[in-house]
């Protein structure tokens, strides 16, 4: 009898101690997953709309584009910061021939938005980097 007594007390302990355990785990989790994630948001950095646009711009100071090709140049950049944070979010870290093959689309369409003049020097810029 005793044996028994001494058993179901036990058992009764050690099934309490994993459920208060498992609650507090439960309990502590959620908040860190949340604050997690805004904390991943907040350290992501500037957006891809905030990098097309410090890329467009510096480009319009160094190049002297005119609205039409700031505008283009703009579009250029961000969809390729874009396709850059898609890739990143997914879990996925593109290899230098992703991100050198999403560079030379980029370069078609700034290509396509600028003049020749423009277009040479922006390859001059690029190249001295």
């Amino acid at each position: 009898m005793k044996k028994l007594i001494t058993t179901c007390a036990i058992l009764a302990t050690a099934t309490a101690a994993t459920f208060a355990q498992s609650k507090a785990t439960m309990k502590s989790t959620a908040p860190k997953a949340a604050t997690a994630t805004s904390a991943a948001a907040a350290k992501s950095g500037p957006t891809p709309e905030q990098l097309a646009e410090r890329s467009a711009k510096t480009m319009q100071a160094q190049l002297g584009l005119s609205a039409e090709e700031y505008k283009g140049v703009y579009e250029a950049e961000l969809s390729y910061q874009k396709d850059l944070k898609t890739a990143k979010e997914s879990g996925y870290e593109p290899g230098p021939g992703q991100t050198m093959q999403m560079g030379m689309t980029k370069d078609q369409r700034i290509k396509s938005v600028l003049t020749a003049d423009h277009y040479s020097k922006y390859e001059a810029a690029k190249s001295g980097k």
